[in-house]
This record gives C-alpha cells, sequence and structure tokens, in this order.
C-alpha cells in the first residue's frame, strides 16, 4: 500500500480529530477514506446542477452544492 503523508494547519487536524469520533475510526487515513466514500455516493446521487439536499429528522433541509 502507497503511503502519502502531507502537512495540515490546526483547523484542519482539528477537523481530523473530530472526524475520528464522529466516523468511529483512529486514524486520518480512516477518515479520508470514509469522507471520500461518502462523497463518491453523494455525487452519485446528485442533481443535475451538482447538488445534494441533506435533511435530519426535523431539521431544516441543507443543499450543498457539489460544483466549484
Amino acid at each position: 500500500m502507497a503511503v502519502t503523508s502531507f502537512d495540515v494547519d490546526e483547523r484542519t487536524a482539528a477537523l481530523l480529530a473530530e472526524l475520528q469520533q464522529t466516523f468511529g475510526v483512529k486514524t486520518n487515513a480512516a477518515v479520508i477514506r470514509k469522507a471520500l466514500a461518502l462523497a463518491r455516493i453523494a455525487s452519485q446521487h446528485a442533481a443535475p446542477d451538482h447538488t445534494i439536499t441533506i435533511a435530519g429528522e426535523g431539521q431544516t433541509p441543507v443543499k450543498i452544492s457539489l460544483a466549484g
């Protein structure tokens, strides 16, 4: 397996740590794998204008643009 490393700023490091908890994983690589899987699913189900809408139960829907 290829190994890639990169530096991240403090904000990104904090987000990676938060997502480790959210996703129930122990490494930044696992967070990135999960995020890529979610991005793939989102792109497969996006509307023709490259947007998806996410709505939790009882919450206001949020429209997200996947393009630029």
